[in-house]
């Protein structure tokens, strides 16, 4: 059976509205996480990749990609490019996230309302010092995965 070369392409139509909805995306080669919310439809090449989730909010997402604890698990099992990392799918979606159950859904929905706050910064002003309210959202992705402090030192480097 013969194909024309545009024929090969219909299958894109059952995902194409995926790329109309919230989501996290990020570029594949970077020296720390830096994961953005983007609620516009783009489209995207093989530098940058995109996670659109339908049990997990897009805002928790970023919240969590950008932490710290996510940065220190990813080190040990993504790829290394010397000073930098590739965030490849395969790796992130190994990294385990709690389930969001009814006692801890008002953490989930403080990340979510601090990760507003810095996405209203920045759209301001992409320059804002921002630092304050992700140190909150660390604390608080702490509390979510119930790290004692001996493993918090551990994650942000001062070992005790």
């Amino acid at each position: 059976m013969r194909y024309e070369w545009y024929a090969l392409q219909r299958c894109a139509a059952t995902y194409y509205p995926e790329f109309e909805k919230e989501k996290v995306v990020w570029k594949a080669l970077s020296l720390e996480p830096a994961f953005a919310y983007i609620s516009d439809h783009i489209y995207n090449n093989d530098k940058a990749n995109l996670l659109i989730s339908s049990s997990l909010s897009p805002k928790f997402l970023i919240g969590f990609f950008n932490s710290k604890l996510f940065q220190w698990i990813f080190s040990s099992m993504g790829i290394n490019m010397g000073n930098g990392f590739e965030y490849k799918i395969q790796f992130i979606e190994k990294i385990p996230i709690p389930p969001i159950t009814s006692s801890n859904q008002p953490i989930v929905s403080q990340i979510e309302s601090l990760v507003d706050q810095i996405l209203d910064a920045k759209k301001d002003n992409p320059h804002s010092d921002t630092s304050e309210w992700e140190k909150e959202i660390d604390q608080l992705v702490y509390k979510l995965y119930e790290l004692t402090d001996e493993e918090i030192a551990i994650v942000e480097g001062n070992e005790v």
